[in-house]
């Protein structure tokens, strides 16, 4: 019988061991990076190997300088550390993983998007010894999850046309937000300190309770230190200050062609870190400025918007360096995004669902290789010297002939990425609560009828980003 690993990440656990015994054609092994967690734990072997041997060495020796470079420039947590603590780490987690690997024999490995360095190192080292590993996540779609390895999406299913039908009329509609996308309505100076003594608060209890557990150097627990580069600071109470509230008075400075949606991601966040292959698209604050110099410059106004979910963690230099730019717009939290699509021919993101309903609104959707693009109906700009170019491409994009059909192709697209399935049932899952079993059980019919197919899957050639 085939044999696969489920890895598991803080507060999933029961989710994933549900999910693992629903599975009728595999063995199932919850594997954790905590301790006392899963079938089987990473924990002990990463502490032996952190105290002896050459862990930096180890790590090095798997990857490279140059591969080590890489994984601590993805990893939102490695990259505010010390080199030589983060290449040990590294070295010791991936021998931790590799005695995983050597007991547990899978023929597949199962978990969430690679969004930090364990799961990086452990399909780096899948990849090595030619052990498939994919990412689950959400799909725009409502109902739906996809599988992924490194942010490109896995095909394993043709829709239907009445399927693609009925797609189309919900991702279409004014209001759509992904399930994602939470609806917060207040992003006042309170819910700013709100948010500041929350996380000041639960970085000081990880940091006492890593000690505790005996797992100080845990990914998790070290992910809410306070003193991360990524963390929410005081002065970032100035990002509100520079919203402009009147930004609806600036849209007559240009005629709709010439207006540009530039919807800021999560940063940083999986899709961002692990999913852009070149390096110097991961300089994130320095591409959306290089976009607006270059659209503006060109006569372009930019609105720029903010992700709803970065309240409070979008650091202010970005923003008090796109306020000096009298081309650009900053547009209020509040607005939705669906308002300044209807305002705007041209839309810019990296890899967010903006992109996406741009796209099915007829608005030239520039992006950088996300998973929903397909066709001529997206500019992929690859890295951060095509930028450069960006306003030639946009002389020569047209719109689609015909927008319902360039929106069925679109969404049939997104349809054979996505299988049945609630992401979101790990929250609050009891595997004792008939009604959190019942609402995991469509997930679980689409691993029985998919992941078969998966097992085969010949080792990839393209070297992990």
């Amino acid at each position: 019988m085939p044999r696969i690993i489920f890895f598991t990440i803080h507060n999933t656990t029961r989710w994933w061991k549900y999910l693992g015994s629903q599975i009728d054609f595999a063995e199932v092994i919850v594997l954790s990076d905590l301790r006392r967690d899963g079938d089987w734990s990473l924990v002990d072997d990463f502490y032996r190997f952190m105290r002896s041997g050459d862990p930096a060495g180890a790590a090095v020796a798997r990857f490279g300088e140059q591969g080590c470079a890489e994984i601590i420039l993805r990893c939102r947590l490695l990259r505010s550390l010390e080199r030589e603590l983060a290449l040990q780490m590294i070295g010791s987690m991936t021998q931790a993983i590799e005695c995983a690997f050597d007991e547990l024999d899978p023929n597949l490995v199962l978990t969430f998007t690679i969004d930090r360095y364990v799961m990086d190192v452990m399909a780096r080292t899948a990849l090595a010894r030619g052990i498939d590993l994919l990412e689950m996540t959400t799909s725009i779609v409502p109902g739906e999850v996809m599988f992924m390895r490194r942010g490109r999406p896995v095909h394993l299913r043709e829709p239907s046309d009445s399927e693609v039908d009925a797609a189309v009329s919900v991702l279409c509609k004014e209001d759509f937000a992904p399930t994602y996308v939470r609806r917060a309505k207040k992003f006042s100076v309170w819910r700013f300190w709100r948010l500041f003594g929350y996380f000041a608060l639960r970085g000081a209890y990880f940091n006492v309770l890593r000690f505790l557990r005996r797992d100080p150097f845990n990914a998790h627990y070290m992910d809410a230190l306070k003193r991360l580069k990524h963390k929410i600071r005081v002065g970032d109470v100035a990002v509100l200050s520079l919203l402009d509230k009147n930004w609806e008075a600036r849209l007559a400075d240009a005629p709709r062609e010439r207006r540009v949606f530039l919807g800021l991601q999560l940063f940083p966040e999986a899709s961002m870190d692990y999913w852009l292959e070149s390096h110097d698209m991961l300089a994130h604050d320095d591409v959306v400025v290089r976009y607006c110099e270059t659209l503006g410059e060109a006569g372009y106004l930019i609105l720029v918007k903010d992700h709803p979910l970065q309240f409070g963690f979008r650091q202010r230099e970005l923003i008090q360096r796109l306020s000096e730019l009298p081309f650009v717009v900053l547009v209020p939290y509040e607005v939705p995004a669906g308002e300044l699509i209807g305002h705007c021919a041209v839309s810019v993101t990296f890899t967010g669902t903006i992109g996406f309903q741009a796209a099915l609104a007829g608005l030239c959707s520039v992006v950088t290789a996300p998973y929903y693009a397909t066709g001529q109906y997206f500019v992929d700009v690859a890295s951060f010297k095509e930028i450069g170019s960006l306003i030639d491409r946009l002389k020569q994009w047209r719109p689609p002939d015909d927008l319902a059909a360039a929106r069925r192709e679109i969404v049939r697209h997104l349809l054979t990425i996505g299988i049945e399935g609630d992401y979101f049932t790990w929250q609050g899952f009891d595997p004792e609560s008939q009604t959190t079993r019942d609402a995991v059980e469509s997930l679980a019919r689409s691993l029985n009828a998919y992941l078969p197919r998966l097992l085969g899957h010949p080792k990839s050639s393209r070297t992990p980003r």
